[in-house]
């Protein structure tokens, strides 16, 4: 029993090990979408200190937007996030900073911009937002699975590591302990039946041990899967649930549909 519980801890303080999330966002490797009224990108920039990184990432933005239109801009930038390039009085693009994320090593500072530009600057931005929550998926039920779907990699293969442990174990005690009963009812010699009889039981509790181990891990597994949050993702555009009646001959009833 000593030892389930020495295998359950490292199992845990794993789980706690790898409980955080890599903070760095899936699109800060490369990102374009193009919507029905605007689009995404990423443009990123490296300098010494952050204001500058920042300035010369805002600065791409601007030199795409510039090479795009072929004329002479000038910038606004509002509240760090919206930015209006215009030649003359006239609005020629709208960007806007939907997420940002810095990365920080001993050389110095890289900003990684993920930018929305409207296709004309008279559209409307398309609904577009940046989170860390995740909708609820039946990959809660499989050991591990939700949680590399969020980005917990380790604590994932944790998970799945310490089901497959405990039921390995789980088998190899059963199978124990049926050979130490077997043994224990073709042997005729009393001590002989009672130490097969003390291994067995003594098996019998390893194995219930493993039992409410892999219970309690898969029912944190599918806690853990549904309300922890994951990796920064984006979600763009809106999904709209509607709920049709139908009828057939032989049936009726209401019909869900999912607009995005």
């Amino acid at each position: 029993m000593k030892r389930i519980i020495l295998i359950f801890s490292i199992v845990f303080s794993s789980l706690l090990l790898y409980g955080s999330n890599d903070e760095k966002p899936s699109w800060v490797s490369g990102y374009f979408k193009e919507m029905q009224y605007s689009y995404l990108e990423v443009v990123h920039a490296f300098d010494y200190d952050l204001p500058s990184a920042r300035n010369r990432a805002i600065s791409e933005i601007i030199s795409r937007r510039s090479i795009a239109t072929g004329t002479e801009a000038s910038v606004s930038i509002n509240n760090s996030r919206d930015i209006n390039v215009s030649a003359g009085h006239e609005l020629i693009v709208k960007s806007r900073i939907i997420d940002e994320y810095v990365d920080h090593t001993s050389a110095g500072y890289t900003v990684y911009l993920l930018v929305q530009t409207a296709k004309n600057p008279t559209f409307e931005y398309d609904p577009v937002h940046v989170t860390n929550e995740y909708g609820f998926s039946a990959r809660v039920l499989v050991p591990g699975m939700a949680q590399i779907y969020k980005g917990s990699v380790g604590k994932g293969v944790v998970f799945i590591a310490g089901e497959v442990a405990a039921i390995g174990g789980i088998v190899v005690c059963q199978s124990m302990r049926s050979s130490y009963l077997a043994k224990a009812s073709s042997s005729h010699n009393a001590e002989y039946i009672k130490t097969y009889t003390e291994a067995a039981n003594r098996v019998t509790g390893v194995r219930n041990g493993l039992v409410a181990g892999a219970v309690a891990l898969y029912a944190w597994n599918v806690i853990d899967g549904i309300v922890a949050k994951g990796k920064k993702h984006i979600v763009a555009g809106n999904v709209q649930f509607d709920f049709n009646p139908y009828m057939a001959t032989q049936d009726f009833g209401l019909m869900l549909t999912m607009k995005f």
